[in-house]
């Protein structure tokens, strides 16, 4: 009798998660002294005046960039016009060497404003999560936390939309996988207090 997919992945999952709570039972408990404040990462990020002030900023390179894109796709369809008119052969030749050699231009001109506009939004998030740490390493030792936990994006698993070609069965065990925290008290969050020291700080910067 051949075993099902479902049963085998169920099979997975249950050894994953039963590893999982003997490895969490050999740590033990912390001390009764220990404070632990959550922040709700995606949360805390959506709303930084930081992020707004990156996003305008990288809206604006994007506007520049296909401002140039149109300019030279109308400086290669007028080169074809022209081409397109020339009786000369000679000449025709010519001027469709050169057609070609702006167009291979053009191709390397946009994979370079591609390459800068990803480094721009990689630095963005580099510099929003550095400052992230920053501003609740110096929160948590005013407050006295030992720790600041991400808190899990929700309690129920996002199996929705994403890759169609990922089974749902192996989107749930993913998920799974990821999650570190089960339960959180909403009294220990303090991503709102953070928010407001980053934007402040960042405003100070500025």
């Amino acid at each position: 009798m051949r075993t099902s997919p479902f049963v085998v992945a169920g099979l997975l999952a249950a050894s994953f998660l039963v590893g999982g709570f003997a490895a969490s039972a050999q740590v033990g408990k912390a001390p009764a002294n220990t404070k632990v404040a959550t922040v709700n990462l995606g949360a805390l990020i959506e709303k930084l005046q930081e992020k707004a002030e990156w996003e305008i900023k990288l809206r604006n390179l994007q506007a520049q960039i296909m401002d140039e894109v149109k300019a030279r796709k109308s400086q290669l369809e007028e080169m074809t016009t022209q081409i397109n008119a020339i009786a000369d052969a000679d000449k025709k030749l010519e001027a469709m060497e050169k057609a070609h050699l702006t167009k291979l231009e053009t191709e390397q001109w946009a994979m370079m404003k591609e390459r800068e506009l990803d480094r721009e939004a990689s630095l963005m998030w580099r510099q929003i999560y550095k400052h992230i740490r920053e501003e609740a390493a110096k929160l948590a030792e005013t407050k006295g936390y030992d720790y600041v936990i991400v808190a899990e994006p929700g309690d129920e698993l996002q199996l929705a939309g994403g890759d169609a070609r990922v089974p749902l069965t192996q989107r749930a065990l993913d998920q799974i996988g990821r999650r570190r925290m089960l339960y959180s008290s909403p009294a220990h969050d303090i991503t709102e207090e953070l928010r407001t020291r980053m934007d402040n700080a960042y405003a100070i910067g500025q």
